[in-house]
């Protein structure tokens, strides 16, 4: 929590700015929104990356501090940045040939990540060791992300529409929720991680 809070919390606020700037007659691209699309862009792989270290810490049983963690994520940003964005030009291609193809990219590619920051592999060569490894655990991890992306979108969905019902509409509670919602994002991340260590133990085994 400590690694990832005081990101969310700042992409929020920028991202909360960034939509009350926008003119609803005349809604085009601003420099609010400009500043929340480079701030996502920038600090995404530093959390992340820092995210992933600590969890393979924690599994080491030698867990570091947050100020360590995210340190690696501060050497690994530049590359994991390149994977994250070849990755999702690959998806976003594969979205546009009628959605599927996006998605199975999507899953194939769901270890790059972990490849980048623990392997410290380049961006094409975490790339290509995903799509090799995800290749037995594809079901397990479509399942596992598809459950946390029902609960999460379900979740958010429902709590917003609550507050309709209810009559509240606070800038400030929304952004508590966009908080909450954006840290529990790292479930993805975690539960990825856990399958690259089953998927890691038993290439070593």
């Amino acid at each position: 929590m400590r690694i990832q809070l005081p990101f969310i919390i700042l992409i929020t606020l920028i991202s909360m700015s960034a939509i009350q700037s926008v003119d609803p007659e005349n809604p085009q691209m601003n420099n609010s929104l400009m500043m929340f699309y480079l701030t996502s862009l920038i600090f995404l792989p530093i959390y992340v990356g820092a995210t992933i270290a600590y969890l393979e810490s924690v599994v080491n049983e030698q867990p570091i501090s947050t100020t360590e963690a995210l340190k690696i994520g501060l050497t690994r940003w530049w590359p994991l940045l390149i994977t994250k964005m070849l990755g999702a030009f690959g998806i976003v291609i594969g979205l546009f040939l009628f959605f599927i193809p996006g998605i199975y990219v999507l899953v194939r590619l769901a270890f790059s990540e972990y490849h980048s920051v623990i392997e410290k592999a380049g961006p094409t060569e975490a790339l290509k060791n995903s799509w090799d490894d995800t290749s037995e655990f594809f079901w397990p991890l479509v399942n596992g992300l598809a459950v946390l992306f029902v609960i999460l979108l379900g979740g958010n969905l429902l709590l917003e529409a609550l507050l309709q019902v209810m009559g509240i509409d606070s800038v400030l509670l929304r952004s508590l929720l966009d908080i909450v919602f954006g840290f529990l994002n790292c479930l993805y991340t975690v539960y990825g991680f856990r399958l690259y260590c089953v998927m890691r133990e038993k290439q070593s085994g």
